[in-house]
């Protein structure tokens, strides 16, 4: 039986629920978070499907303490995640997450506790990832895994001191004030300015920048922010290896994730035991990859094309160009040139 707590944030999609219950019923953790969120007035179809979410989570079968927070109303992806988080380390001091189109490998509960574990009290450390976003498993040089600015939240765990500091200078409340209010526009205390050096591309650079500017919460969600707040302080997160998480979440029932064809890369089990990098340091090619990675799914040219290219074809075709071994060749070495200069 796993220690750590899990947390399970689920929204309308049954089928993807019910598969992350799956694997999470493998690691039979001994207390378990629910946080759904409520159905949207102007969609019919939403109150059943969230109504059959939820009759998923009467599944589980192993002993255990199950804690739900349902929402009677909408509250947006935005303040399903953050309320669910707050709510759930106002009572555990860290947890795993996963989001209901987030399936882990089995071996993610153990390397995230172990994770979790060893850094605890090494306040360098934020956020703990279960996939990768393909980059290159030679760039880790052999070990399990490597320091990176940012790293995924398709799967991960943090501590709650980590978490509440971040929502102590990003605390907006998600309180509709009037009919037209949409309650999550992006609220900081202080500035959100990058620590010299935990951003090594120019592309990340600039998409940073833009998203702590931006009230976009489509394209800039609560992901980002918890990102900025990690780098503003000049923290880390883990980025594995393998790929321990595989998302779904691409179809036509995604909130803001719809990417026709789009698919994660398959599972890759993490092997045990783990090898530690040598420092708590950033590892700059990695971070590197993952910027480039974001600069690919979410730069201007990423955009433009989500406007302009329509046909589900030729977006996997587009899809496939970019992510080609010479596209993504040039972009590294583009990139290591304009660092350098």
């Amino acid at each position: 039986m796993l220690s750590t707590p899990v947390v399970l944030i689920a929204f309308n999609r049954p089928q993807l629920a019910r598969r992350t219950l799956a694997a999470i019923r493998e690691a039979a953790p001994a207390r378990l978070f629910l946080v759904a969120d409520g159905p949207r007035a102007d969609r019919p179809d939403d109150a059943a499907l969230c109504a059959e979410t939820r009759a998923v989570f009467d599944e589980v079968d192993w002993p255990c303490q199950v804690e739900r927070r349902f929402s009677d109303v909408n509250l947006g992806v935005e303040g399903n995640v953050e309320l669910g988080l707050d709510w759930v380390f106002e009572q555990v001091p860290e947890a795993l997450v996963f989001e209901d189109d987030c399936t882990p490998d089995p071996t993610f509960f153990p390397f995230a506790e172990e994770l979790l574990d060893r850094y605890r009290d090494d306040q360098r450390v934020w956020q703990i990832s279960g996939n990768r976003h393909g980059v290159p498993r030679k760039l880790y040089q052999g070990d399990s895994y490597a320091f990176s600015t940012w790293a995924s939240v398709w799967g991960w765990a943090t501590w709650a001191d980590r978490w509440q500091r971040h929502r102590a200078v990003f605390p907006r409340d998600h309180v509709r004030r009037s009919a037209t209010d949409a309650g999550d526009a992006p609220t900081r205390t202080v500035p959100a300015v990058p620590a010299p050096g935990t951003l090594v591309t120019r592309a990340g650079q600039r998409h940073f920048a833009e998203a702590a500017r931006s009230s976009d919460v489509v394209t800039h969600g609560w992901d980002k922010h918890w990102w900025i707040t990690i780098m503003s302080e000049g923290g880390l997160a883990i980025a594995p290896s393998g790929n321990l998480v595989v998302n779904s979440g691409f179809g036509e029932d995604a909130t803001h994730g719809y990417s026709p064809g789009r698919e994660d890369d398959p599972a890759e089990p993490m092997e045990f035991p783990l090898r530690h990098p040598a420092e708590v340091a950033l590892n700059v090619e990695v971070e590197r990859e993952l910027e480039l990675h974001l600069n690919r799914v979410g730069g201007p040219a990423a955009q433009l094309a989500r406007k302009v290219i329509k046909s589900p074809r030729l977006r996997r075709a587009a899809r496939a160009a970019v992510n080609s071994r010479p596209a993504k060749g040039a972009a590294r070495v583009a990139s290591r040139m304009a660092q350098r200069s």
